[in-house]
């Protein structure tokens, strides 16, 4: 997953519930999506950071994902939840390969590779057991 110009943040949970810590990271870069990089969160392939071949966007459509962090009606946020997608928020431009996806304030895309409808989240890091 590439990103430009948004920061990104580790989401925390405590006792007064989820947080967010700033991570370190340039102005672009690149986040793994197949969850085998050496460098988590970070992808280690070189351009165009292709891992594993992803089913089309046409498959099955997730259920609607309720979480408060970061805030949709702030500015544009990027989150990785422990063991679990990026979190996207704000009015971010999304786009799959060249089309553009759309028609949403906030987005859990998949960060371990099992997805049946990459690039967004369809809790199947659940059931593999993803870590990281």
């Amino acid at each position: 997953m590439l990103v430009d110009g948004v920061s990104l943040s580790l989401l925390e949970h405590g006792d007064a519930g989820f947080s967010l810590a700033p991570l370190e990271t340039g102005p672009s870069y690149a986040l793994c999506r197949c969850g085998r990089s050496s460098e988590m969160p970070m992808c280690d392939k070189p351009a165009p950071y292709a891992c594993f071949e992803e089913e089309p966007h046409e498959g099955i459509e997730p259920g609607p994902f309720l979480w408060d962090v970061p805030d949709p009606a702030g500015p544009p946020a990027i989150a990785l939840k422990p063991n679990g997608p990026i979190r996207v928020t704000g009015d971010v431009e999304m786009t799959y390969g060249e089309a553009p996806l759309g028609g949403r304030d906030r987005w859990s895309v998949c960060r371990c590779g099992a997805s049946r409808c990459q690039p967004v989240c369809d809790s199947s890091h659940k059931v593999i057991g993803f870590r990281s």
